[in-house]
């Protein structure tokens, strides 16, 4: 009995102590993007846009220099294919290790069956979490600003969180010293339903690492959707107390879905073969019922019945916002993309959703460089058009990364859009100095107001993103913006 309560008493601290350690950093997160976007980057009242080519400004001294020595050290990303920049895994490794104390502090090893609840209790805390995060329409995007790959990222980690810890509460169940058998005659109910759930998070955990998900993405999609859902359902019998955690986790994932039906149109769409194994997709956004606005740097869900039954794939919009068109640039890889780019039909019906995400503003800035590489250019060349349109004396600096010169026809740089497009032909001219040519481009802008904006290959996010580090802990004032999606 001393042993039941306390655990009780653990339960009692850890749920409200946990959700409000959560809590509070979602709260600094929005307060931190709140002040970002009306404080620091919007210019402010009766400021005029500097002009291009003055008197450069002096790099920041004193506790300014400092506080951008501290955003270089977090925004610089090590080498190594899995590491991410120094600040999310400062945030991953942080929410890792604070599940970590909940899970072993105190005297929680001393008994199995004791332990054993502390990693289920910590499993079906994370659960509403872990679908906050993954939701596709974004709940927080408008509050936080993060990219669809920030939520991916903490969406994964908590993922594993919950599958792990899931998988340790049945093995310290199986080690109480009943035998398995016996723990699973002891209650049909709570055995095995346990036992299923634990196998359904097995399945998600090992098809969700990022070889087998490169390799086989359809069968990661499915399985990581109904197996989830089952085992959603299987927990919710499981054990009484893990209802109310259940009841949350579905009430947000039916919250996404509901939204999803509500933003989703249904249009006629034409694909047109590009070079290099790619297809642009362009629906025609007058033939559905509502009218569908979106921002450049925004992102649609796509789906097509015919090519790949009940998935939805996330691509950037590739073109400038307009009453007409809405165009995706789509690389033919495997699954999806590579049915569609092979498709003898060049009509398809058409269902996406959206739009979402929260784009970064550059009306701050007096210089913009805008980097991509392949069909990363589905970000940057609407944003550069764009740009130049609603800000005509800004400084739009464009550098495209191609394998073959043939790939310029993806898009218009027609020099109307008053773009300084740069393309880089890898095959004639190697590959590109990105942190040298990103350092070059802001000090001509002579000291004025940066930002960096990049999508692309790994290789190329990295190097640009170092190059601001290098350049904040320099002194020099300068903002670095990515947008990728990764699964």
């Amino acid at each position: 009995m001393a042993e039941a309560l306390t655990g009780r008493e653990f339960s009692r601290v850890f749920v409200p102590t946990y959700n409000a350690i959560i809590g509070f950093f979602f709260l600094v997160a929005t307060a931190s993007y709140f002040y970002k976007l009306h404080f620091i980057m919007k210019p402010k009242a009766g400021e005029k846009r500097p002009l291009l080519g003055g008197e450069a400004i002096a790099p920041a001294t004193g506790a300014t220099r400092i506080y951008r020595q501290i955003r270089s050290t977090l925004l610089y990303q090590p080498p190594g294919r899995y590491l991410e920049a120094n600040g999310t895994m400062f945030v991953v490794l942080s929410y890792l290790g604070l599940n970590a104390f909940y899970c072993f502090y105190g005297d929680a090893t001393q008994d199995v069956s004791y332990m054993g609840n502390r990693f289920g209790l910590v499993c079906v805390v994370n659960l509403p979490i872990m679908f906050l995060l993954g939701s596709k329409t974004g709940l927080l995007v408008q509050w936080t600003g993060w990219s669809h790959e920030g939520y991916n990222i903490l969406h994964r980690h908590a993922g594993r969180v919950v599958c792990l810890t899931a998988l340790g509460h049945i093995i310290a169940y199986s080690y109480n010293g009943r035998t398995l058998q016996e723990q699973l005659m002891r209650s049909a109910q709570i055995g095995v339903g346990g036992g299923l759930t634990g196998l359904a998070f097995t399945i998600i955990l090992v098809t969700s690492f990022a070889p087998a998900r490169n390799r086989m993405y359809e069968i990661f999609l499915y399985a990581h959707v109904w197996f989830l859902v089952a085992g959603i359902v299987l927990l919710f019998f499981h054990y009484p107390r893990c209802r109310p955690y259940c009841a949350a986790a579905s009430a947000i994932w039916l919250w996404d879905r509901i939204n999803r039906f509500k933003n989703a149109h249904h249009v006629l769409a034409t694909t047109t073969v590009l070079s290099g194994n790619t297809v642009k997709l362009s629906m025609n956004v007058k033939s559905t019922f509502r009218e569908i606005h979106w921002q450049t740097g925004q992102y649609v869900y796509v789906t097509i019945n015919k090519l790949a039954p009940l998935q939805a794939h996330p691509f950037t919009i590739a073109s400038p916002p307009n009453p007409n068109t809405l165009e995706l640039i789509i690389r033919a890889r495997s699954g999806f993309s590579k049915s569609l780019f092979l498709a003898d039909e060049q009509e398809h019906r058409v269902t996406f959703h959206g739009p979402y995400g929260s784009p970064p503003k550059f009306d701050g800035f007096s210089k913009v460089i805008l980097l991509a590489g392949g069909a990363g250019v589905a970000y940057s060349y609407p944003e550069a058009v764009e740009l130049t349109r609603q800000f005509p004396g800004m400084e739009v600096d464009f550098f495209w990364v191609v394998p073959q010169r043939d790939f310029i026809s993806w898009v218009d740089m027609d020099p109307k859009h008053n773009v300084d497009f740069k393309v880089w032909v890898t095959a004639e001219q190697g590959r590109p100095n990105i942190e040298q040519y990103v350092k070059d481009s802001v000090a001509a802008a002579q000291g004025q107001k940066c930002a960096v904006a990049v999508c692309g290959p790994a290789p190329l996010v990295r190097n640009s993103r170092n190059a601001c580090a290098s350049l904040l802990w320099q002194g020099v004032d300068v903002e670095f913006f990515s947008e990728n999606f990764g699964w």
